[in-house]
């Protein structure tokens, strides 16, 4: 009766995904198609859909590798995930999605109800198609044995009618799809269109009275949205500051604003004191993590991350 260690009000959430059979055990077969591709196929689009809403998360496989089933267990209960999903593809002739979750004694069990209704309806609504609706099943291994709240989910019939349709890239995507709008929808996280989008920047003039407001391009990846500042900033001739409290990047005049340099190499994080703005200073992820920090970040809270991100 064990439940999950996270408080789910915290963000951003870690989901396990166990990717059924792989390496020596293709699981189902049927002519050209093998459930262990279907699975992993589906789990990697899955992944990168969960990634771009910043959702962390873990697969038991990320190749056509061994996958064993006691293995998948052990992984996920180390990793203490705030959800763990099975993905298999089922066999037997059937046709059409279902999904198992967990019953009573486990105190997870409300919550694997709750997010096996929402992958039921996300299919239904997004690929148009019925289902064979939500199950239990305590023989499952996957459903016994795990200890943060869980389902399994058999995407469809490997030799069913439909197998062609349900196996198609287009629906690989589509599937993945709803299974990432049931997940976000679990946690409270909004769904957004993979894209570019426009946003709105504020450049103050050389009289510091007046300002401009730009539009420029922005791309929604692993949850922040990114836009390339630092070359707009380079060609108005401008330094840029975050409002925090306005939520909005500002560009001013390089003798108002300059940003801070490195000291003999390390970079002292008081004149960066949270990540964004040692982003917005010019300072990507990427060049952050090869300086050794000679103080504590007090101020990592990530908020503007969560609303903005600059490459």
């Amino acid at each position: 009766m064990l439940n999950c260690k996270r408080d789910y009000i915290k963000q951003p959430p870690l989901i396990f995904i166990a990717v059924g059979h792989g390496g020596p055990d293709p699981g189902a077969v049927h002519g050209a198609l093998r459930e262990a591709d279907c699975n992993l196929a589906m789990a990697m689009q899955l992944r990168a859909d969960l990634m771009r809403h910043g959702v962390q998360v873990k697969l038991s496989r990320y190749g056509d590798e061994e996958d064993r089933l006691q293995d998948e267990i052990a992984e996920c209960n180390q990793y203490a995930p705030d959800f763990a999903l099975a993905l298999h593809t089922n066999a037997g002739g059937g046709s059409g999605f279902e999904v198992y979750y967990q019953t009573a004694p486990w105190k997870n069990c409300q919550y694997g109800a709750r997010m096996a209704s929402l992958f039921d309806g996300n299919v239904k609504k997004y690929l148009g198609v019925a289902t064979r609706g939500c199950k239990t099943n305590q023989q499952l291994g996957w459903l016994k044995r795990v200890q943060a709240p869980c389902i399994l989910v058999e995407s469809f019939f490997i030799d069913g009618p439909r197998a062609d349709w349900y196996s198609s890239i287009e629906r690989i995507v589509l599937l993945s799809q709803a299974y990432t709008r049931a997940i976000l929808e679990f946690f409270g996280i909004a769904y957004r269109e993979n894209g570019i989008l426009q946003l709105r920047i504020r450049v103050v003039n050389a009289d510091l009275q007046t300002a401009e407001d730009y539009i420029c391009q922005a791309v929604l990846i692993e949850g922040h949205y990114f836009v390339h500042l630092r070359q707009i900033c380079k060609a108005l001739g401008k330094g840029v500051y975050y409002d925090a409290e306005q939520k909005t990047p500002i560009l001013y005049p390089p003798d108002v604003y300059a940003e801070s340099e490195f000291q003999n190499g390390l970079l002292k994080l008081s004149d960066f004191p949270t990540r964004a703005e040692r982003i917005l200073a010019g300072i990507s992820t990427e060049e952050a993590l090869q300086y050794n920090f000679d103080e504590y970040d007090r101020a990592d809270d990530g908020t503007l991350l969560q609303t903005l991100s600059i490459c």
